[in-house]
């Protein structure tokens, strides 16, 4: 199985209609451009009104492959336009991470297996539209995010600008 069909397989276990082609919201915008285009992304408010969970989750999911490096990659998404609390950003960026985990439980065996031949990496990411009150940097700097036995960084980008998610990816 490739990674175009365990993206597919992947998108197959949410709700058709929280697929997204882009990611914006809350008077922020995370632009594609210069991202790959074959790729996954959820809108997870969405999926978790469908599946009427109530738990802390981020605004998007994004998966996309890289098959020339054999890994999948999956960014988490959190959009801020005001201000916001480290604490708060860090727990809606984990219960997505935790959400991610639970919908590679229930991928079918096939898929399974192609994730298991992969190295998959996970970037939590906040696209804020304010400067950061420098408290909540020092906060946000230290926190982590777990997910697949991987601690990871937050990595922070600028709302509206131009190929900021690639920025964030690349960086």
């Amino acid at each position: 199985m490739g990674l175009k069909e365990l993206l597919a397989e992947i998108g197959k276990q949410v709700n058709e209609e929280c697929l997204s082609k882009s990611c914006r919201g809350d008077g922020c915008r995370v632009y594609l451009t210069g991202t790959p285009s074959t790729r996954i992304i959820v809108n997870l408010e969405c999926e978790f009104k469908q599946q009427q969970m109530h738990t802390k989750r981020c605004d998007y999911v994004l998966f996309y492959g890289n098959p020339s490096q054999n890994r999948l990659v999956v960014v988490l998404i959190e959009l801020k336009s005001g201000t916001f609390k480290a604490s708060e950003v860090t727990g809606q960026l984990q219960g997505a991470a935790d959400f991610v985990t639970e919908v590679f439980g229930k991928l079918p065996k096939p898929a399974t297996m192609a994730l298991q031949s992969l190295e998959i990496v996970c970037i939590p990411a906040l696209f804020h539209g304010k400067g950061i009150d420098k408290s909540q940097r020092y906060k946000l700097e230290r926190a982590k995010i777990r997910f697949h036995r991987q601690t990871v960084a937050i990595k922070k980008g600028k709302c509206g600008q131009a190929k900021n998610l690639a920025a964030v990816l690349s960086g």
